[in-house]
Formats: structure tokens, C-alpha cells, sequence
């Protein structure tokens, strides 16, 4: 396939195109097995026809054709020039062993795919066609509408196939009501179009992994920022929200729209539907509001999760109804810290923070260290009063010293500068404590301008208001191995995401 790309590759540098990419019907594939007989739809991922095989049967072909990436010269497709033929090879690669993998999937509310092969130097896979409306169809009003019965049916059908997913480390990524077929035949929902669907933990490249499918009001927060952790619970929140749209007739706030409200502390603009429709069972719509969650942290994460809830946990969320386990204990957000305000006499004073219940180690104390290291061992006679130096060389142990020399730093200054000159500074205005952009060096990577406000840490949905809230964010995300930090921030009247990289971990 490398030297059909690279000749592909060399033409196209010299061609000019026309607006048509995908393949004319009467086109044959695999040998003639496949006939294409119409286009159907395309995305970032590819192309979508209808197909007759060769017991004249109609089959749905997806073609790989990452526009992003590619053109195509009759019937081949080629990297748009010879920088991107890396990337376009990759894509191939990772919707042929994807294909494969999907090939596996065995449920009868998942589309099945048929066959996976190559040609024209791309990859496609064959699928069985559904015949039948889509959600969005419904909702819209141009197929027949759905009683609350079949709702809720329907609904308890995706999370078994959400469930069979997830089981085999994929995530779907595209889940919307246009992606939800109902099956004329059988009446069943079928979840389609994995063009997007990703392993849950690896990316096959940079190029490839940059190819997002985003779709307002029904994307989570996380799909429209770059390299962002995507798990279960994004799958489930789009998911929900198809549901949402399904229930209330309402399109759902972009979770974009929904953040920066929050982030402005305007509140959550969209309705929850708890308490609005009583045809359905509370818990059914409180599962759908929790899934629905702005937050990765405070939704669903599983579908053993929304299960439970919809048993009745007594209309909680079920995490709080068992012990975490370990992997929740160590992705659990910890709590923050709030330091006593500081007094005059304060000033170079050590402060020794109580032992935390149950002998388990004080954030402060245990991420001392960590915090010294992450800020890169400042310069702390500059930062600190006179006479802080002095203190801090007196300290009993290196644990003491770290913990006393942190704490003043946030007290006394209320500046946390960290590695290569980035610095930041805790304000108190009239609506509380302001983490704000002081000094962004021409060499800091990131985004961060001066003058930006930190507003909520994205990963967790932590808030920035407190004199310590970064500080703890950065002290435990640091000692977990992070270099990247996201941020929701207010940038003059807008608020938007950023973020700032450090070359050191924990």
C-alpha cells in the first residue's frame, strides 16, 4: 500500500480537484463483490454509501477518507501531499485495525460489520444495512413518535450495547440521536457509525488522534478540547443527552454554553428533567440528568453505575452507596485545603498543618516536597519576608521545612511561581479569591496569556476559588505524573479553555 500512496501522493501535488470525493455509483469493490449504488453521508473519518453485494443484498459501506488528509484521483486515495502522507497512512492503519476490531463486536443493538478489506489504497468495511428511521427523525417530527414505554425501552437497550462496548476497552465517541437507527423489522434501536470510535486508553498517533468528531449538544466538555481524557462517562453523557433531546423535545445546551456559565457562576443553564415529565419513573430521569453532568467527575461512569441507579439507589448516586475501590480512591479529586488567613505576626512563622484523621497524611504535608519540586526549588528569600530563610533553615525535618516554606509562600506572598517563570497570583475581590496570570514568559508552553483568570480545573471540574486551590490541584496532579494542565478561564469577556505544560512530573 506505501507505494501506491507515495505515487498518489506525487500526482496530487500536481492536479487540481473537483468537489466531489466520494465514489460514483455503479463503482465495484473486493472483485466486484460490492456495487456502490449512493452516497449517503460523510464525515471527518469517511465516507458512507449504500451498496449491493453479490447476493443482491444492500449492505452499507464505509469508506476510510480522512479529508483532513487526503483526495482521492479516480478511484484511489492519496495523501493530499507528501507531509501528509504520514498521517493519512496512519489513518488507514488505525480504521483497518479498528474495523477489525468492531468486526468482533457481537450484540443485536450493534451494527454489524460484515467485512473489512482493502482497495484504492484506503480501507473500508462493509455492514448490514438498517432499514428505518433514525432518532433525530423522530424528534423532529418526520417519523412516527415514541411513547415513554418504548423510551424507556429503547433506552435500556443502548446501555446493554454502550455496556458490550466498553467491555471490549472502546469508546464510541459519535453517539447521537441520528446515530441511533430503528430497526423497521424488529423495532429495536441499532447503534451505528463507529467511524470515531477509539480504543478507551491508546491513541495510534498524533495526526490520527487530532481527527475529533464534535456534536453540539451532544458532545461532553472534554471532545472539543484536544488530547483531553475521554472515558465511559463521555460516551454515557452523549448518550444521555440523544435522550435528553428524545424526552423534552429540547436540543441540549452545548456542554461548551454550559461551562462557561458555570465557570462564570451563572449556573447551569440546562433544565434537568427530574420533576418535569411524570410519565416516566423519577430515577429514570435522574440517571439521565446524572450522566448529564458538565463534569467528567460528578457523572456516571459506567453503565453498571446508571444501572444501579435505575434500581432505585435511593435516587443517589451509586458511588456513594458502596466503599470506592482503589482506582476511584487514586482518581478520586481530593479536597481542598482552605489555610487560615494570615496576621502580621505571621509573617515567617512556621505553620504546622494537623495530622489528617485516621492517620492518613495531610495533603499539605505529604506533597510538601512535591510542591518545592514543582515550583523548582524558588527562590524563596525573594518571595518570602526577611528573616524566612532563617525559619525555614531551623526546621526539624525536610518534610517540616517543605510544608512551612509552602504554606508562607500562599500566606505571606499569595504568588505561586512555577518552573521556567510562569507565575500566578491569588487576588481577593468582591465575589472571593481570583487565581490570576501575573507574568507568562515568551518560552512558557501553553496558551496562558497575563491577565487570564483560572476558573475551573476541566479534568475534575475543581474550582479556583480559593488562595490554595491551585496550589493543591498542581501539588497532587504533579505527584500523579501530569505535565498538562487544562483550565476553564475568563479571558477579558470570553470564557475559554487553556493550558500550560510542564517538562516534569512527579
Amino acid at each position: 500500500m506505501g507505494i501506491g500512496m507515495t505515487a498518489a501522493a506525487r500526482k496530487i501535488d500536481h492536479i487540481e480537484f473537483g468537489t466531489n470525493d466520494e465514489l460514483p455509483p455503479g463503482s465495484r469493490l473486493l472483485f466486484g463483490q460490492f456495487t456502490i449504488e449512493s452516497f449517503l453521508n460523510s464525515g471527518g473519518f469517511g465516507i458512507v454509501y449504500l451498496a449491493r453485494d453479490s447476493l443482491d443484498r444492500r449492505v452499507v459501506i464505509k469508506e476510510c477518507y480522512p479529508s483532513a488528509f487526503c483526495r482521492r484521483i479516480g478511484a484511489t486515495v492519496g495523501a493530499r501531499s507528501r507531509q501528509q502522507q504520514e498521517g493519512f497512512q496512519a489513518a488507514v492503519q488505525s480504521f483497518l485495525q479498528e474495523a477489525v476490531t468492531l468486526s468482533k463486536l457481537d450484540h443485536p443493538n450493534i451494527v454489524k460489520v460484515q467485512h473489512v478489506f482493502e482497495e484504492n489504497d484506503t480501507a473500508y468495511m462493509a455492514m448490514d444495512y438498517i432499514d428505518g428511521p433514525d432518532l433525530l427523525q423522530t424528534v423532529e417530527g418526520s417519523a412516527r413518535p415514541l411513547t415513554p414505554k418504548e423510551i424507556i425501552a429503547h433506552l435500556t437497550a443502548m446501555l446493554d450495547a454502550l455496556d458490550h462496548v466498553h467491555g471490549q476497552g472502546l469508546l464510541h465517541r459519535d453517539i447521537s440521536p441520528d446515530n441511533i437507527l430503528l430497526d423497521k423489522t424488529t423495532g429495536q434501536p441499532i447503534l451505528i457509525d463507529f467511524g470515531a470510535s477509539r480504543k478507551e486508553v491508546t491513541r495510534k498517533s498524533r495526526a490520527v488522534s487530532g481527527l475529533r468528531v464534535v456534536k453540539d449538544g451532544y458532545s461532553p466538555q472534554e471532545f472539543y478540547v484536544h488530547g483531553s481524557k475521554q472515558t465511559p462517562s463521555s460516551d454515557l453523557y452523549a448518550l444521555a443527552a440523544s435522550f435528553y433531546h428524545l424526552i423534552s423535545g429540547e436540543t441540549p445546551r452545548t456542554s461548551q454554553e454550559r461551562l462557561s456559565s458555570i465557570a462564570g457562576r451563572e449556573g447551569d443553564p440546562l433544565r434537568p428533567l427530574a420533576g418535569r415529565f411524570r410519565a416516566y419513573p423519577h430515577e429514570f430521569l435522574q440517571a439521565i440528568d446524572k450522566a448529564m453532568e458538565i463534569f467528567p467527575r460528578d457523572r456516571l461512569q459506567s453503565v453498571a453505575e446508571w444501572r444501579m441507579m435505575l434500581d432505585g439507589a435511593g435516587g443517589r448516586h451509586p458511588v456513594t452507596a458502596h466503599s470506592p475501590t482503589q482506582s476511584e480512591a487514586a482518581t478520586a479529586p481530593q479536597p481542598v485545603r482552605t489555610a487560615p488567613v494570615a496576621t502580621a505576626s505571621d509573617v515567617g512563622a512556621v505553620v504546622q498543618p494537623a495530622p489528617a484523621a485516621g492517620g492518613s497524611r495531610d495533603l499539605l504535608v505529604s506533597s510538601a516536597a512535591a510542591v518545592l519540586l514543582l515550583v523548582g526549588l524558588l527562590s524563596l528569600p525573594g518571595l518570602l519576608q526577611p528573616g524566612g530563610t532563617e525559619r525555614e533553615a531551623n526546621a526539624a525535618t525536610p518534610a517540616a521545612a517543605s510544608a512551612s516554606a509552602a504554606d508562607r509562600l500562599v500566606l505571606v506572598t499569595n504568588m505561586l511561581r512555577l518552573p521556567g517563570g510562569l507565575t500566578f497570583e491569588m487576588a481577593e475581590t468582591a465575589t472571593g479569591t481570583e487565581t490570576v496570570v501575573s507574568e507568562v514568559p515568551p518560552e512558557a508552553a501553553g496558551s496562558l496569556a497575563v491577565g487570564d483568570v483560572l476558573l475551573v480545573y476541566t479534568p475534575t471540574g475543581e474550582s479556583l476559588g480559593t488562595a490554595t486551590a491551585l496550589r493543591d490541584i498542581l501539588t497532587r496532579e504533579f505527584a500523579n505524573g501530569v505535565t498538562t494542565y487544562s483550565f476553564g478561564i475568563r479571558r477579558g469577556a470570553s470564557t475559554l479553555n487553556a493550558e500550560f505544560r510542564l517538562g516534569v512530573t512527579g
